[in-house]
């Protein structure tokens, strides 16, 4: 990956795209006053650029704000609380050039597997997996073939994922070498702090450090998520096996969507090796 350089233009484009009243972080701060004071965007590039060389940032930019919104009326129960997470406007925008220049490095190096509909810039997200779904049940109907499918859903994916990982594939996929050491110093700061009902429910000094998983709600995550599934695209394509359309063409072999993962095969032991390779790889990796 080339050398990653921030120009004002890259923050201004990121900053026009944000939502002017996305619910910030610690620093309180929306982007409708990052877009109206244009003035602030060239510090801006010139601080982000200083950041790859300096100290570890404050913490201010690596802790984030959980808001714990009740599901109903019976609130009495952990489960029953869905996690908003609000980041540092600052960080966010560091992060979305950040994002734009990996995804530019992945794109022209075609690293990221066809089968991952879930980062795919210009996608239909969920439509095009659900179109080769009808394609393949036209051709299982018309030509009176078998099929075995399987439906992978991890377990709070985003949550598990460990940081030594998250390290690696970057490393593995040739992301410049100072953006990494940047985000893996960012990473040894990650925490985040609890709120209820408008109330802080973690102290100032005891926020809660991130040992695992990956920012909630930051730009980068989808992309570096699905990067980090990468590595069982691969494995699953270059086994052999899956479900052929047509006489000489390329095999189905499985569907990603984020972390929901459907996989074909022509009979059931060539879905069970599949399933195993996927569950080989998820243990090696410590997601299962």
């Amino acid at each position: 990956m080339d050398p990653v350089i921030i120009m004002p233009d890259d923050v201004t484009e990121v900053v026009r795209r944000a939502l002017n009243w996305k619910s910030p972080g610690l620093d309180g701060l929306h982007h409708y006053w990052l877009k109206e004071f244009e003035v602030c965007h060239a510090v801006l590039a010139r601080q982000f650029q200083e950041a790859f060389d300096q100290k570890p940032l404050p913490s201010l930019f690596t802790t984030w704000i959980t808001h714990l919104v009740p599901k109903d009326q019976d609130s009495t129960e952990r489960s029953k609380y869905r996690p908003i997470t609000c980041l540092s406007t600052i960080y966010n925008t560091r992060t979305s050039i950040l994002s734009a220049r990996i995804t530019r490095h992945l794109n022209s190096n075609q690293v990221m597997s066809r089968a991952q509909n879930g980062c795919q810039g210009g996608g239909r997200g969920t439509k095009e997996p659900l179109l080769i779904d009808a394609v393949i049940g036209k051709v299982l109907k018309r030509n009176r073939r078998n099929l075995s499918a399987a439906w992978i859903d991890y377990k709070k994916a985003f949550d598990s994922v460990p940081h030594t990982w998250l390290k690696r594939v970057l490393e593995l996929y040739k992301v410049n070498c100072t953006v990494r050491d940047f985000l893996g110093q960012c990473m040894g700061q990650w925490s985040t702090i609890l709120c209820h009902l408008g109330q802080r429910m973690t102290a100032a000094e005891n926020h809660i450090r991130i040992r695992r998983g990956i920012f909630q709600g930051d730009c980068l995550s989808p992309i570096w998520f699905c990067l980090s599934l990468n590595p069982l695209s691969t494995l699953l394509e270059g086994y052999g096996r899956g479900f052929q359309l047509q006489k000489g063409g390329t095999k189905v072999t499985h569907l990603f969507y984020m972390d929901d993962l459907k996989l074909y095969a022509s009979s059931r032991s060539h879905l069970m090796e599949l399933l195993n390779i996927t569950c080989d790889f998820s243990n090696s990796i410590a997601v299962l």
